[in-house]
């Protein structure tokens, strides 16, 4: 399901992402992969969402510069689709219609209106069938990866141990402190107003008021509701003034007011830690995603270049 919808909100992307471009795209064949061909209207249709990215980036030559690097790279990797699509229906690989029904349905939800999506789709050359079509060979695609790749890659506790152990330079962790904030903005009164709210709330607490109860009934933060909890900031996090004043305190210490361009922050180092190594625990489930990563990109490699080597291919 999870997958499904992925793919569907990329398909939403390159739809209207690509809208504005043209209303054809010609069907000219850049290449043969066994019995399937690769056209422009294939290319365009997985470009499209870099496509408009870059647009917002780049302009005259350099975009047309960057647009022509991308196009192959995203030749091969639609070839290598056309390729393991080849392949999957030599294997018959069964996807229901029903599969197919429910990315349908899902990419139409991302259109306010019916009109909008059939607008959309009319711009990439497209009917609702040849979308249909498309889901269809994806999760044929799909499915054959997760059967020939996926399935096949595993990551033992013992791999998890030994990459925390070869790596100790990326779960380093600087010194830190747990904190609790008081905010009082300017934006909403004048400074001198913002100011005395501020050294009112200060006097409060050096009488022994709890921090928490003053910042869930004063303070003006995003934490305010949490009694300003803003969880473990490493050192560094914030700028000038507030950094040094905030790991200059000890546990339980509370700085004065201290300005910013938003207003008068008050703080509270409820821990401190020093700098170490994160705990293997803490790092685990972050060990083993990134395992499984590189694992899986090697094998998914490895699979397509023993089909590519039974396979003809031709780039026009």
């Amino acid at each position: 399901m999870k997958k499904r919808f992925w793919a569907a909100l990329f398909c939403a992307a390159a739809l209207t992402a690509s809208a504005p471009a043209r209303a054809e795209i010609i069907e000219r064949i850049l290449a043969v992969v066994n019995d399937e061909i690769v056209t422009e209207q294939d290319l365009q249709y997985v470009m499209a969402p870099v496509i408009a990215q870059y647009r917002t980036v780049y302009t005259g030559q350099e975009f047309d510069e960057k647009v022509n690097k991308a196009r192959q790279e995203f030749l091969n990797k639609v070839i290598e689709d056309k390729l393991i699509l080849s392949e999957a229906k030599r294997l018959q690989v069964i996807v229901k219609d029903s599969e197919v029904d429910e990315m349908m349905t899902e990419v139409r939800n991302k259109f306010p209106t019916r009109d909008l999506f059939l607008g959309a789709i009319e711009e990439q050359g497209l009917t609702e069938k040849k979308l249909w079509n498309r889901f269809r060979d994806q999760l044929m695609t799909q499915k054959l990866v997760n059967y020939e790749v996926k399935s096949k890659v595993a990551v033992s506790p013992g791999e998890v141990s030994q990459y925390y152990k070869d790596h100790p330079e990326e779960f380093e962790q600087g010194d830190r402190v747990r904190l609790l904030q008081i905010l009082i903005r300017i934006a909403s009164r004048t400074d001198e107003d913002a100011k005395a709210a501020a050294d009112e709330i200060y006097a409060q607490l050096q009488k022994g008021a709890s921090f928490e109860e003053l910042a869930k009934t004063r303070s003006e933060g995003a934490e305010a509701k949490e009694g300003g909890e803003m969880g473990w900031m490493e050192r560094g996090h914030f700028v000038g003034e507030i950094d040094e004043k905030v790991f200059a305190l000890d546990e339980g210490g509370v700085t004065a007011p201290i300005k910013s361009s938003l207003g008068y922050h008050l703080f509270k180092v409820v821990e401190k830690q020093k700098s170490s190594v994160r705990p293997l625990a803490e790092v685990r489930d972050k060990i083993q995603d990134k395992i499984f990563r590189d694992k899986l990109g090697k094998r998914l490699e490895e699979w397509i270049q023993t089909l590519k080597k039974n396979a003809y291919i031709s780039i026009r």
